[in-house]
């Protein structure tokens, strides 16, 4: 070989080399930026799906809430109509009662005072129809 195709390949050599070296550059740079990006967005999913695993644990506790709201409710309107049917049952009785115990009827009539207005009324109304009378009659001797 002679001396410049020596020097020729030599420095294909060189370059082939440095080209090598470039490539290899350009290539963890890439493989770097391709990382970086592949971390950011990976934390960006990991900060979505945390975000998300949030709002559910908020959303269920929430609908638990209402549950036990709900629940609560439920039983109040229950105890109620319980309570309601046996005071209607209690008001149906004593009227059942009252309507076949007339003695206690008129017990109770007595005992408020119904039946003592009842007999004033009614003396009143008779006194003055009997003095109407007599004054009639007083009046047709004339």
């Amino acid at each position: 070989m002679e001396p410049s195709a020596q020097k020729e390949r030599s420095f294909e050599i060189g370059m082939d080399e440095l080209w090598k070296f470039y490539l290899g550059m350009i290539a963890s740079n890439v493989k770097r930026t391709y990382d970086e990006y592949q971390q950011v967005s990976l934390e960006g999913i990991k900060n979505q799906q945390k975000y998300q695993e949030k709002v559910l644990s908020d959303a269920q506790q929430s609908d638990n809430a209402r549950q036990v709201i709900a629940n609560q409710a439920l039983q109040n309107a229950v105890e109620n109509a319980n309570a309601l049917s046996k005071q209607m049952l209690a008001h149906t009785e004593l009227a059942r009662d009252r309507q076949w115990n007339v003695d206690e009827v008129s017990t109770l009539t007595a005992k408020t005072g119904l039946q003592q207005d009842i007999v004033a009324a009614s003396a009143a109304a008779a006194t003055a129809a009997v003095l109407v009378a007599l004054a009639t009659q007083a009046q047709s001797k004339k």
